[in-house]
Order: C-alpha cells, then sequence, then structure tokens
C-alpha cells in the first residue's frame, strides 16, 4: 500500500469519525431540548388524566408498577454519579454543612408554610355548616403534604437542573428515613391528630425505591463506564417520560372521586388548587433564598434545597391520609393534587436553571 493510500484511509477513518460526533451531537442536542421540556410532559399527561383518565388508568392497575418506575427512575439517576460525587460532598465543610440545612429547610419551611396557606384557605373565619369537617379534612391533607419527606422526583428535577444530584439523595434519603419520627409529631402539633407511621415500613420502601436503585446505578457505572455513559445519553428523558406517567396517573385515579365529591363541591377545586400551588410556590422560593441570600451558599448547593423543599413525597401524604379514621376520603385531594403541582413547578424551574446555564455557556 502507497502513502497516499494510508493518507486517503486516515483521512476517510477521520471523517467518519468527525460525521459520527456531528450524529451524535445532534441527537444529544434534541434530547437535552425534550428533557428540558419536562414541565410539558407532566402537564400534557396531568390534563390526560384528568379529562381522560381511561388513558392512564393502567399505571394504577398493578401496586408495584409506579414503584417500579420510580426504582428505574433512581436506577438511571444512579448512573450519572461516582462515589467520589459523594466523598466531596464531606470532604467539603460547605457542602457538608448543607446536609443538616437542607433537612431543616424540608421540615421547617414546608410544615410553616402548610399551616399559614391551610388557615387562610381552609379554616379563616370557617363558620359552622356542613362544610366544617370537608375543609377541616383538606386542611388536614395540606399539612399531610407539608410534613412529607422529599420526593424522590426531586433527584431527576436536580439533574435536569443541573444541581448537585448527590447531594439531592442525601437529602431525599435523610428526610424520609426522619419521616417516620418527624411527621407524625408534626402533624399532631399543627392538627391535633396522631398518625401511626410504620418507620420499618417506610425504611425498607425507602431503600428499595431509592437507595437500592441508586446504588445499582453507581456499581453499573464503576464497573461499566462506557456502557453507562452511553445509556445515560437516554436516560434523562426516559426518566422525564416515567415521572410524566407516574403524576398522570395519580390524577387519573383521583380525578373521577374529585369530580363528583358533593364534598368538594361546597369547597371548590379550585380553592384547593389555589392553597396546594402557594404551598409548593412559597418552598421552592423560600428554599432557594434562605440557603443563596441569608447562608451564602453556592448556587449549585442552592438550587438543590430548593428543589428538595418544594417537591414532596404526594403519595405518602395520600397514604397516610387514607389510614385516619373520620378524615374522609377528601383529605387525600391535596397529596393527590400535589403530584402535579410541584412536578410542574419543579420541572419549570429546572428547565429556567437549565436553559439559563446554557445561554451564559454561549455568551462564554
Amino acid at each position: 500500500m502507497t502513502t497516499d493510500d494510508n493518507t486517503s484511509s486516515t483521512e476517510d477513518a477521520s471523517n467518519n469519525d468527525n460525521d459520527k460526533n456531528t450524529n451524535n451531537n445532534k441527537l444529544d442536542k434534541i434530547l437535552s431540548t425534550l428533557t428540558s421540556a419536562f414541565p410539558f410532559f407532566v402537564l400534557g399527561s396531568a390534563l390526560s388524566g384528568t379529562y381522560a383518565p381511561g388513558t392512564l388508568n393502567w399505571v394504577n392497575k398493578s401496586p408495584n408498577l409506579i414503584p417500579n418506575m420510580l426504582a428505574t427512575v433512581m436506577l438511571t439517576t444512579g448512573m450519572t454519579l461516582e462515589p467520589e460525587d459523594f466523598t466531596q460532598i464531606f470532604s467539603d465543610q460547605k457542602k457538608r454543612q448543607s446536609i443538616p440545612i437542607g433537612v431543616l429547610c424540608q421540615y421547617m419551611i414546608m410544615p410553616i408554610t402548610a399551616f399559614m396557606v391551610g388557615n387562610h384557605f381552609f379554616l379563616k373565619n370557617m363558620a359552622m355548616t356542613a362544610a366544617e369537617t370537608t375543609k377541616k379534612s383538606l386542611y388536614l391533607g395540606l399539612i399531610l403534604v407539608g410534613c412529607s419527606p422529599g420526593g424522590t422526583a426531586s433527584n431527576l428535577v436536580s439533574l435536569i437542573a443541573n444541581a448537585d444530584v448527590a447531594l439531592s439523595v442525601l437529602l431525599t434519603t435523610c428526610s424520609t428515613l426522619l419521616a417516620s419520627i418527624v411527621t407524625p409529631i408534626l402533624v399532631k402539633f399543627l392538627v391535633g391528630s396522631t398518625i401511626e407511621v410504620s418507620g420499618l415500613k417506610l425504611c425498607i420502601a425507602t431503600s428499595k425505591v431509592v437507595l437500592l436503585p441508586v446504588v445499582i446505578g453507581m456499581i453499573l457505572n464503576q464497573y461499566f463506564p462506557k456502557q453507562s455513559k452511553e445509556v445515560s445519553r437516554y436516560t434523562p428523558f426516559a426518566s422525564v417520560v416515567l415521572v410524566a406517567l407516574i403524576c398522570g396517573g395519580v390524577v387519573a385515579q383521583n380525578a373521577v372521586s374529585a369530580s363528583t365529591s358533593a364534598s368538594a363541591a361546597i369547597i371548590g377545586i379550585s380553592t384547593v388548587v389555589k392553597a396546594v400551588i402557594s404551598l409548593h410556590l412559597i418552598g421552592f422560593m423560600c428554599g432557594y433564598l434562605i440557603p443563596r441570600h441569608v447562608l451564602k451558599m453556592q448556587e449549585q448547593t442552592s438550587r438543590t434545597i430548593s428543589i428538595e423543599t418544594g417537591m414532596q413525597n404526594s403519595a405518602l401524604a395520600v397514604v397516610l391520609a387514607g389510614s385516619i379514621s373520620g378524615a374522609g376520603a377528601i383529605a387525600s385531594l391535596p397529596g393527590a393534587l400535589s403530584a402535579t403541582a410541584h412536578s410542574c413547578i419543579g420541572s419549570i424551574l429546572a428547565a429556567f436553571w437549565r436553559m439559563k446555564e446554557r445561554s451564559n455557556d454561549a455568551d462564554d
């Protein structure tokens, strides 16, 4: 083979690599754009669950489907993490301090906000009418949302927002483990009702949905880094689809009962929606402003705490509402609406932060 032939072959191989890289970049850009559209997927799924619940009722047919969906989301999140991501948090004093600050924001901002918002929308000037029981039940449901631990979807939103995913996982885990003690105490203090929460069952459920999948994902990333990196190109968007289906399924499950409930008609669904949205908006806002501007924490850490504070384990709130005798089925409505509200608000915020960084990178 001549020198010219060798040169030609090298140039062809180089061109093929360039074409491949160009195609990969185009695909990555498309996937990134679709991932940034997370709020539209969630909102569309919620609307489908509201107006055409039959399209998403299949999500609720198997009791294991939603937990498995969440576990898959956490598995793919774990594939983006390495042990160094966690060791950096504990080795850095500022990041180490962010763990108790994040947990305190979770269990102080949201319960206090739920108390104030609930009093304003449900208990203020409450007349001794047939609606009194309904208002108290809705107030209880909102308090349960506020006192619940961080939701697992917050880890995905942290990934989309370019926040600290490892810190997000740690904060979700810590708040969930503490929930078996803190949630009943807070609810009893704010409402006066005692809730029995099985700490063991809660820990097992958390391990199945959060810890175990994340650990497996990290192991895959450690021993199969090349394959994990390739798969991780697609997993953020796949996770978006899964979370959207989960939210739509929760809404579909409650759509029929909410629309036909006489007690809900007394108060007005719009009032419950306003209360739930207000709770989460204040949670996201205070969860960012306090760490960032009061405590002077890093931007990435402040974003993470904001997301962890504003996004709750709404499914737990729904379950706990159903376990309280005399509360009525309407008490689970705030939790059902919360699943969509915090996902939409959180994803819009994440998309904003993501696009802001892309804009800054383009300027640089």
